[in-house]
């Protein structure tokens, strides 16, 4: 492996999970190990004293019932059973050696005064451990008081005990190298297998970037972190892939929107200048161009209010506003268009319904929905606008007669530049219910609609009082 794949490798989460897991279960392990070796270094220390204790106790026996002649003999025979890795001293209780075997192996070991004084002051037994200079292995050593003059004192080599666990040291030792591998290990398939859906999703999103957009991540029911996550990816593609549908088709309505001006400045050049025109006639030309102009410039300047609107930059001054003559001066407005039309409007309103909002903005939301209710109607049908106050909250409804719009049409006629006319012979922009919304919005309200093909719409927008 190069340099390269070996820095790439160490960088992956995988790789990491992997080292973190071996190094906190081979640790645990060696704490678990540590702790189960000390407890067994103190059983065993425990168990020395315990043989110590025992000794102890045999030779206050024979102190007992035989006296001194008698603990003497057991003196010779305890230490020639035990071997050299064990000295016997019967002392005064002022320190005189009275007896002392196998001292030869033990001849440093002097007489603690510290553990004859504790003896005098009525201690039962005195234990201590004693490291000697030349020797590799400590030795503990018991003091007891056998009568008021005669001491018993005993000492053993721990040379066992240190090898029994030295035996325990070395194990440890060498069980961490497989118990490291072994987590290793583990802790691979293990953050193979947690990380296996990451990489799923990871792919997925390489053939998207690739141009597979329609690429999706399987949802496996494996874990509920991988699972959420691949839900995720899916409804945040899901949601992408509808934004570029909508940006698709926006490009399409704007570039239809504004060809048709420009195809019409164009021609009318053309053929004024291929005739020869009197300067009346260029009159009439300058005044179609800029007619057509204003009609771009109106589409470019809705597009811009929009957005500044959505973006929250478009500013707004709220002023305590009493909706019903806004209403009614909207209704007297649009008055001649509806009678064009033979459309009746029709209001049902309060006398009074004060809010604080923004006049221009809520002026242009209110023309906007009367004027669409007028243009969808047909010949002869109604437009009834009805306001009313609820707890902290007012509603308007701006209910048509009109042509409906199609159930499958209702989530897009919010957006720029659709309409519901897919040949676009109807006149206008496609903006005015984006611009609704966005108007609605920004006053920290809300619009919806309900509509029925061939039978009517209604708008209602929910503004706060």
């Amino acid at each position: 492996m190069s340099s390269k794949k070996a820095h790439r490798f160490s960088g992956t989460l995988s790789f990491r999970l992997t080292v973190w897991y071996a190094v906190i279960f081979t640790l645990t392990s060696f704490v678990a190990l540590f702790l189960f070796y000390s407890r067994i270094s103190t059983v065993t220390m425990e168990n020395t004293d315990n043989a110590l204790r025992e000794e102890v106790h045999e030779f206050l026996l024979f102190m007992r019932t035989g006296g001194l002649d008698q603990v003497l003999a057991q003196l010779d025979f305890e230490a020639e059973e035990e071997g050299g890795h064990v000295f016997f001293r019967m002392l005064t209780s002022d320190g005189q050696v009275v007896k002392a075997l196998h001292m030869d192996f033990f001849e440093p070991v002097g007489i603690s005064e510290i553990a004859l004084e504790k003896l005098k002051d009525g201690a039962g037994q005195i234990m201590e451990t004693v490291q000697l200079p030349n020797h590799e292995y400590g030795i503990r050593i018991i003091y007891a008081r056998l009568a008021p003059e005669l001491i018993f004192n005993m000492g053993i080599s721990l040379e066992e005990n240190y090898e029994y666990l030295m035996i325990f040291r070395n194990l440890i030792f060498w069980l961490l190298i497989p118990l490291f591998l072994f987590a290793a290990v583990i802790g691979w398939l293990l953050a193979r297998h947690a990380m296996k859906g990451v990489e799923e999703v990871t792919g997925t999103a390489n053939q998207i970037a690739k141009g597979s957009i329609e690429k999706r991540v399987e949802v496996r029911r494996r874990s509920r972190e991988i699972d959420q996550l691949a839900n995720t990816f899916n409804a945040m593609l899901d949601r992408i892939q509808e934004l570029i549908k909508s940006i698709r088709e926006m490009n399409d309505n704007i570039a239809h929107d504004l060809r048709s001006p420009l195809t019409r400045i164009r021609g009318i050049a053309e053929m004024t200048l291929i005739r020869e025109e009197s300067i009346e006639e260029y009159r009439e030309m300058a005044v179609n161009t800029i007619e057509e102009c204003d009609k771009l410039i109106g589409i470019i300047n809705t597009m811009l209010y929009i957005t500044e609107t959505e973006a929250g930059v478009h500013s707004t001054e709220t002023r305590p506003i009493d909706v019903v003559p806004l209403i009614l001066s909207a209704c007297e407005l649009f008055d001649p268009i509806a009678q064009e039309k033979n459309v009746q409007l029709i209001t049902a309103l309060p006398e009074s319904i004060v809010i604080r909002s923004d006049k221009t903005s809520l002026q242009r939301l209110v023309t906007n929905l009367l004027e669409n209710a007028i243009k969808y109607n047909r010949q002869g049908g109604t437009v009834t606008i009805s306001a009313a106050k609820e707890e902290n909250r007012i509603q308007l409804r701006f209910e048509d007669t009109g042509i409906g719009i199609p159930e499958s049409d209702l989530s897009k006629i919010f957006e720029r530049f659709y309409r519901c006319d897919a040949n676009r012979s109807e006149p206008g922009t496609g903006l005015g219910l984006s611009l609704a919304r966005a108007i609605s919005r920004s006053l920290r309200g809300d619009i919806r609609v309900v509509s029925i093909v061939n039978q009517g719409s209604t708008f209602s927008v929910t503004l706060p009082a």
